[in-house]
């Protein structure tokens, strides 16, 4: 790659293409030098021109060369008569000449305008010497415009200032940070909305959501303070950052990765005050204290990332690889926005080793994939390099929900229904062994730890995750009885942590619990399905897998890890949820799609996947709404029946008892339009143990569960508990 790299920080000039005399002297260069890739302006607030941007310069620079290079004096003429033509156009082409040293867009559409020109008649001539004439002048201007691909480019008669702002955009960075960004929405952006993230111990952040006018994408634009600041703050953070690499620290706290920030901001703060009193720079207390944390945030910290994670819209954000030449993707609140923000080489450098440094884990070429959570941000991260990718690091982190999602919370947004809810909560407290399937991003996780809450409290509880993303500390506050295990991720080398398996295993052992794993897929699953045949897995078993259908999660416990068909049948659920594009639309939703049993009875030597299960309720596209089979209407579940006949009631009480449950959810959801705090975990919790006490109290009575006796007072409570509220 060749590079030009101007050095901008003596110049007086704005180191902007808004500036005449910069954009006259970045022309200049281009001019002489052929067959640059990147141009970079050197300045506290570094500029580069590369790509499509660079290719406009480049275009830009063609054009001047070639105007300048025209020869007026070859303007035809026929002689007599025509001076006072030639003489005026002679003049409107020297103006442009002059004009293009500095603004070659204007100058272009000058030309272009010239084309337009109503043609001169002299009169005196014969018709055909004007005609003449004319085409060949038109013809000469023709050639000039174009040169490079100018005229595909400059469109329309918009000021050049647009083009200079929008069309030919730098990626652009204090010299303090690596992160580049583009300081403006794309041309075609639509505002949508704006709103701002709280920072600690800073001003807050703007985010501001536009469409795309031209693609059926979204951009997440943002400009982060720090990136504002004056140019003498950025140069005191540079000459701080340039101390740090000639520091020899006395202890070795700097290397603790969970107090090296610490370590940095006082070191920050004791560094910018002694550079800002050297150079009698008046810094107030709070501006000491912003800085130093800017400082942190960039060395020891995640830098700009940190303000993704702090955004609670944002689940997932991808780092592609090449970094430089692709914008950070994001995923907000469900649906795919692209950036204004590039990384850098030394981003990812940076970031690669913090993350090396938190997990304790190898991550090279000889250990390209990483796993691991970023508990401080509640998030999850895998990333991958070379060999494994061709084109260097390239980084996946996945934002859990600082609240546990819950089930009403899921009837509000529709991906269940509040039969479907009921139906769920149902077979949660009935111990059916339930297996919640789906792709990545289909709400997998977030719908299990929505059933955790319909556990009910008396049970213990046994979580086994490679990478921790059940909200595990949230209930255990709320007074669940949980014991999480971690085990190794798959992707970790031999010697470090504790294998799945054995994990398992282990955990067979802890006493009667309800076991809930974050993913099956390993050969441990084996031995929980071993396990589950024989009864020998505890009270009920929760856990998600990958798979876009019912068939596709037996074949791949079956056929991929080897579980034999005759222990699988110990399933009893299988819920499959997945994002779907409603009516074909670029946003997607999360869904629950089925809701099936696995049949008990039938099963031959060799096993038709597309026989074995039966849904109980099913997605409706045309309603975007889950709607129960026969099964649930017609009583004639295996499952529900199983469950009734443990209960010592009939089918009928049974799927009267899921109704009342669908009902108590669907009143919550309503409630919870004006307050969201009856939609949280700590209601939901409240509202479960509210509904058991009074089933107890009416079979102490009444000898059985009067469910019209337990909605009533159920609905009495809520009342009293949402005033409260």
């Amino acid at each position: 790659m060749r590079a030009a790299i101007l050095n901008c920080e003596e110049c007086n000039g704005s180191s902007s293409l808004l500036d005449r005399e910069c954009r006259k002297n970045i022309f200049k260069i281009l001019r002489k030098e052929i067959g640059i890739n990147r141009l970079i302006l050197n300045h506290p607030f570094v500029k580069v021109f590369d790509g499509s941007s660079l290719n406009f310069l480049n275009d830009l620079a063609l054009f001047i060369e070639a105007i300048q290079s025209f020869d007026v004096s070859a303007i035809p003429s026929k002689g007599k008569g025509c001076d006072s033509c030639m003489e005026k156009r002679i003049g409107r082409l020297q103006k442009i000449k002059e004009i293009s040293l500095e603004d070659p867009i204007t100058a272009f559409q000058k030309l272009r305008e010239e084309m337009g020109r109503k043609k001169p008649r002299i009169v005196g001539t014969g018709e055909n010497k004007c005609d003449s004439c004319n085409e060949k002048y038109r013809q000469m201007i023709s050639e000039l415009l174009q040169k490079g691909e100018l005229s595909r480019k400059i469109i329309g008669k918009r000021d050049s200032s647009f083009y200079y702002t929008y069309k030919i955009q730098p990626y652009v960075r204090p010299i303090f940070f690596d992160t580049y960004i583009h300081l403006s929405p794309p041309a075609d952006a639509v505002f949508i909305k704006k709103y701002e993230v709280k920072r600690k111990g800073g001003r807050p952040l703007s985010v501001s959501l536009y469409s795309l006018a031209t693609r059926p994408e979204k951009f997440y634009f943002i400009i982060p303070p720090e990136y504002n600041l004056p140019i003498e703050e950025l140069q005191l953070l540079q000459k701080v950052k340039e101390k740090l690499a000639r520091h020899r620290p006395k202890d070795a706290s700097f290397m603790d990765p969970l107090t090296s920030r610490e370590y940095f901001l006082k070191f920050g703060k004791e560094t910018i005050h002694e550079i800002a009193s050297e150079e009698n720079i008046s810094l107030d207390v709070k501006k000491l204290e912003q800085l130093a944390d800017i400082f942190a945030k960039y060395t020891a910290g995640l830098g700009i990332l940190e303000d993704l994670l702090l955004d609670k819209n944002i689940q997932d954000i991808y780092i592609n690889a090449p970094v430089e030449n692709n914008p950070l993707h994001i995923i907000w609140q469900g649906e795919e926005y692209t950036s204004n923000i590039y990384f850098s080489e030394g981003d990812v450098e940076a970031i690669s080793s913090r993350l090396r440094s938190l997990s304790g884990r190898p991550f090279s070429e000889g250990a390209p994939i990483l796993d691991m959570g970023l508990e401080a941000y509640e998030a999850r991260v895998a990333a991958i390099q070379k060999p494994l990718t061709p084109k260097g690091v390239a980084f996946a982190i996945r934002r859990h929900s600082s609240q546990p999602w819950t089930l009403p919370k899921f009837i509000e947004n529709k991906m269940l229904s509040p039969m479907a809810a009921g139906l769920l909560s149902f077979l949660v407290d009935g111990q059916a062994s339930m297996l919640i399937a789906g792709s990545r991003g289909s709400g997998k996780t977030s719908l299990l730890s929505a059933l955790m809450l319909e556990i009910p409290q008396r049970y213990r509880i046994l979580t086994l995750e490679d990478t921790p993303e059940l909200p595990i500390d949230k209930l255990q506050s709320l007074g669940y009885k949980i014991q999480p295990l971690i085990t190794k991720p798959i992707t970790a080398g031999d010697g470090v942590g504790v294998d799945p398996k054995t994990a398992l295993r282990t955990a067979l052992r802890l006493g009667e619990s309800v076991l809930v794993l974050g993913e099956v897929r390993g050969e441990e699953t084996k031995v929980l399905f071993e396990a589950m045949r024989v009864g020998a897995a505890g009270n009920l078993i929760l856990g998600t897998i990958h798979g876009a259908t019912t068939r596709d999660v037996f074949e791949r416990i079956v056929y991929d890890i080897g579980v034999a068909p005759t222990s699988f049948k110990a399933t009893d659920v299988v819920v499959v949820a997945a994002p779907i594009r409603i009516g074909g639309g670029m946003e997607k939703k999360r869904r629950v799609l089925q809701i099936s049993e696995i049949v008990k009875t039938g099963w031959g030597k060799d096993v038709d996947p597309d026989k074995i299960f039966a849904d109980i309720m099913e997605y409706d596209a045309s309603q975007d709404k889950l709607i129960a089979t026969d099964l649930l209407d017609m009583g004639q579940s295996e499952i529900i029946g199983r469950i009734a006949r443990e209960w010592g009631i009939d089918i009928e009480r049974a799927i009267e008892n899921i109704s009342i449950r669908a009902r108590i959810r669907k009143k919550m959801v309503d409630y919870g339009k004006k307050n969201s705090e009856l939609l949280e975990a700590q209601a939901v919790r409240d509202a479960n143990n509210a509904f058991w006490m009074f089933v107890e109290e009416s079979r102490r009575e009444d000898g059985f569960p009067n469910y019209e006796k337990i909605e009533k007072k159920w609905m009495e409570w809520f009342s009293n508990y949402a005033r409260i509220k």
